[in-house]
């Protein structure tokens, strides 16, 4: 077993993630230690144990040097923040989105809006549709839509089709990887969720209360299966089996620094496909389908930020539910099932301080895959897949990997 810390330190670190993870099962009935490899368990009982446990950590890899040192001093400081969240503490939602997640709270600008809700313009007229933006939107939309009972099943046509391409551009999975099973449901917030079951295999499932396009299931199929949270889940325990991935980064945390990584990663899987890159050939793929999905990504890239701006609008105290689903209505032109979803998510007690990793990761990881040539995109995939990272490790190895400092989240207009 690989190992980054004395004996008894990575079991401890360990620990207090399932530990975390069962006092928010115990308190609000939801799970955040999504995946554990290790035969570590949970034994600290308490909030007051596992701040204890925090403490003995924080002296014990004090000293560590080098990346080890970076990343387990940033993913421990930020157990003592989530901690302190779940308990109520009085910390200003910045300061818990920079000590979690070590990413800003700062309002997406006009100018980023602008230049998005342009993409989107250009897509549907080149596609022939007249009218605003927001009338253009919801034709494209009707003429794309999937009934609801035929959503898994058109899933399913995506979920071979996307694998193989995983493995022919993406990362290699053991032969044992698998999705056992596309489900529907209704009544969540969530739009798509990947249950990782263990030993390779994985299940998903669609939130049909929403409406769905092809396009757009495209995107989120990818997303939660390859090379998105299945990809990742699978080759994060083929790793760790081998290993390769240290025991003190044996689990993925909801609430941790590693989270703008594990969704933006997803949030660029289809990219990574080359499903959107109209100058080269992909299997299954034609150009049409790729204008639709050029189209489908810069519309949830927009979505995406004025449902980020109206987190920040309620979380930093600045606006109302009222006033922040009126905002993803009247500004962002996201119909009502949607914006009244995305409120649930970011007021969510949990979910709150995990959902502005959509935005900065989908960003963070996306234009460093775009600035990479393509004879070095074998590290990057390394960096991404196989290095256990924090943000600012991560950007950090971006900006040795690219030769020149990188900095995704100053980048004016977000352009491929």
């Amino acid at each position: 077993m690989l190992r980054w810390t004395k004996e008894k330190t990575g079991e401890k670190i360990v620990d207090i993630v399932l530990s975390l993870n069962d006092q928010v099962q115990k308190l609000y009935q939801q799970e955040v230690a999504t995946a554990s490899y290790s035969d570590v368990k949970s034994s600290l009982h308490t909030f007051d144990e596992i701040g204890k446990t925090i403490e003995e950590v924080e002296k014990e890899i004090q000293s560590l040097e080098g990346h080890p040192g970076r990343y387990l001093r940033s993913m421990v400081n930020s157990f003592r923040y989530f901690a302190r969240s779940l308990q109520g503490d009085n910390v200003p939602y910045d300061q818990l989105i920079l000590n979690i997640q070590e990413l800003p709270s700062v309002f997406i600008s006009d100018e980023k809006i602008i230049f998005m809700k342009e993409q989107v313009e250009k897509g549907l007229k080149d596609l022939g549709y007249k009218g605003s933006v927001a009338e253009m939107g919801e034709q494209w939309r009707k003429d794309t839509l999937i009934e609801p009972e035929l959503v898994t099943k058109v899933a399913e046509n995506f979920k071979e089709r996307s694998k193989a391409g995983t493995l022919k551009r993406v990362i290699s999975l053991p032969k044992e990887d698998g999705i056992d099973a596309i489900k529907s449901i209704r009544g969540v917030f969530w739009s798509g969720y990947s249950k990782y079951t263990g030993n390779y295999r994985g299940n998903l499932t669609f939130n049909i209360d929403r409406p769905w396009s092809e396009p757009i299931l495209a995107q989120i199929m990818t997303h939660e299966g390859y090379p998105g949270h299945q990809a990742f889940y699978c080759r994060w325990d083929h790793l760790f089996k081998q290993g390769k991935l240290p025991l003190e980064a044996s689990y993925y945390l909801i609430n941790s620094p590693t989270n703008a990584l594990f969704e933006g990663g997803p949030e660029t899987a289809l990219h990574f496909l080359g499903w959107d890159e109209l100058n080269q050939e992909t299997t299954g793929v034609d150009v049409a389908a790729k204008h639709q999905y050029i189209l489908a990504r810069n519309y949830l890239d927009l979505q995406r930020m004025y449902t980020t701006n109206a987190c920040y609008l309620y979380n930093l105290g600045q606006g109302s539910k009222e006033e922040a689903i009126d905002y993803m209505i009247h500004k962002g032109s996201i119909n009502t099932i949607e914006a009244n979803n995305a409120f649930r998510f970011f007021s969510d007690r949990i979910q709150r301080t995990y959902y502005p990793s959509y935005y900065y990761g989908r960003w963070m990881v996306g234009l460093a895959y775009d600035a990479t040539p393509v004879e070095k995109r074998d590290e990057y995939f390394n960096i991404l897949y196989d290095t256990p990272h924090t943000t600012f490790t991560f950007i950090d190895d971006i900006s040795e990997l690219l030769g020149k400092e990188f900095r995704p989240f100053e980048i004016a207009s977000m352009q491929r």
